[in-house]
């Protein structure tokens, strides 16, 4: 049984990913600053005991500021790439939801794989997706056909426009789709 809570281990494992992706993210946006000629400015390495006599070089602050959200829509970029790798692979949206670290609590209860259709898809008030609505589109391995995906709820049948006729893999998601829907309907 799958669960939206992580493990003891896991959560440890994640926050030591995530402190050495701060880590290489402080590089990289010092990196960047300096390859673009920005300036650099040294800082006491502690801010609450500046006295100690303990510095360190940072980026200008404005400087900084354009790097980091110059590295955070390339990191984006790069993240809505393997999701697109993912479905292509085959993976769920619950599982894709996972990987992204995601969970029902942070999203007003919905289930995991439409949490991370939203993540990927975007806003789905805002005004683009109002007018003319959300899709996320990757090419499917079995036909090779461009997938117009519309996320998780209505069913692969529906919601993966543009496949072939003779798709195995939406024959094989349309009967994963049927069969745990026959789990759930009681007497059958």
């Amino acid at each position: 049984m799958m669960t939206d809570q992580a493990e003891p281990g896991d959560r440890q494992a994640r926050a030591k990913q995530a402190d050495a992706a701060r880590q290489q993210a402080h590089r990289a946006v010092l990196d960047l600053v300096r390859q673009s000629g920005g300036r650099t400015v040294t800082r006491p390495m502690f801010r609450s005991r500046p006295n100690i006599g303990m510095t360190t070089t940072d980026a200008e602050p404005l400087a900084g500021i354009l790097a980091a959200r110059c590295l955070e829509h390339a990191a984006r970029e790069f993240a809505r790439e393997h999701v697109r790798r993912a479905r292509e692979d085959g993976r769920t949206w619950h599982e894709i939801g996972a990987a992204l670290g995601l969970g029902t609590d942070a999203h007003g209860g919905i289930p995991l794989a439409e949490a991370a259709y939203d993540d990927v898809a975007g806003d789905p008030d805002g005004e683009y997706a109002r007018r003319y609505g959300r899709s996320f589109t990757w090419t499917c391995n079995a036909c090779q056909c461009t997938i117009r995906d519309r996320g998780p709820c209505d069913g692969p049948a529906d919601d993966e426009q543009g496949h072939a006729d003779s798709c195995s893999r939406l024959a094989d998601a349309i009967a994963a789709w049927e069969a745990q829907w026959d789990e759930t309907v009681p007497g059958q």
